[in-house]
């Protein structure tokens, strides 16, 4: 698939489901009622075999919410896998239920593991996630580790006046169990925008933190990715961090994503409202593929340059 803009669309972020063991505050608006929606896995599945076999997708993450509250997510990773058209099935989680789970994981056929972790203290990951257990995503990530689930990526949100200050520990402490561990700038998305007014801390301030504490050097980066990796090394200890930017750098130019919500919503830019709804093409047994692909093509043309930055659903809807 080309875009509008000219731009190659071969990865696909999948959601799951709305429901999710945690509740970030950058994630979920303070007093919004649970969610319970969930992907039906023959419809999810249909999706991501039409688009790769027939559109050219290659990369699809599985998200949420929390995926491994999916009940069929083991399934439908072994379908997922079983199909020679997708390079990598890939799962983004907070690692609260990973540590009984990664070897099962693994063995459906799950390429490697996004796990995101924004502080190593535990009176502050409890304040962050509302009550959240630290404990159980530290052992997920060891968990996932041993699994061969690798490289894993340790997603870090920077945020001003709650973790601002540990950023360099988190690096250490991931790099040492031979994971790349990325930090990203908070976004504007939906009702919790204002997030970033309050704690925003900017990629130029997230290198300076880092290279007090290591030897950092830019990683030449492969199209579409959004992350900007670097080498860092500090005494004996080596590996990759990375950064996402996309406040203070936005990388729209090279974004060659779609995303499904858990709603079935087909959604092409992340800070853009358009949505197309393909759970109406969806019978319960076979997608419509003259009406999903009509939608499919007023998406992909429809892609902005830009990300307009109009986006009214929260990121635990759009998928993390």
């Amino acid at each position: 698939m080309i875009d509008g803009c000219g731009r190659e669309i071969d990865h696909l972020r999948l959601s799951l489901t709305d429901r999710c063991n945690l509740a970030c505050r950058y994630c979920i608006p303070e007093g919004a009622e649970p969610s319970r929606r969930m992907i039906a896995p023959a419809f999810a599945f249909e999706i991501v075999r039409w688009l790769s076999q027939e559109h050219g997708i290659r990369h699809v993450r599985l998200t949420g919410g929390e995926p491994l509250l999916y009940p069929d997510l083991i399934p439908l990773i072994e379908q997922l896998s079983a199909l020679d058209t997708l390079h990598q099935v890939t799962l983004t989680t907070n690692a609260q239920a990973l540590s009984r789970r990664a070897t099962a994981l693994r063995a459906a056929g799950l390429s490697r593991i996004n796990i995101s972790l924004d502080t190593l203290r535990a009176d502050r990951f409890a304040k962050l996630t509302r009550g959240g257990n630290i404990t159980h995503t530290l052992a997920g990530v060891e968990a996932a580790v041993q699994a061969g689930l690798t490289p894993v990526k340790i997603n870090v949100v920077a945020q001003r006046g709650l973790n601002h200050d540990e950023l360099a520990d988190i690096a250490r402490w991931g790099l040492s169990r031979g994971c790349v561990v990325r930090f990203l700038e908070v976004m504007p998305i939906g009702p919790l925008a204002h997030v970033v007014d309050r704690h925003l801390v900017p990629a130029s301030e997230i290198l300076e933190r880092l290279g007090e504490r290591f030897e950092l050097r830019p990683i030449p980066g492969s199209l579409g990715q959004p992350a900007t990796d670097y080498s860092a090394a500090a005494g004996s200890l080596r590996g990759v961090v990375g950064l996402i930017a996309p406040t203070t750098r936005p990388f729209c130019s090279r974004c060659r994503r779609l995303r499904v919500t858990s709603r079935g919503s087909l959604v092409a830019c992340l800070l853009d409202d358009k949505n197309f709804d393909l759970s109406r093409c969806w019978d319960g047994r076979a997608i419509d593929f003259d009406r999903a692909e009509a939608m499919l093509r007023l998406a992909v043309e429809g892609k902005p340059a830009i990300g307009p930055r109009e986006q009214s659903l929260t990121m635990l809807t759009l998928g993390g």
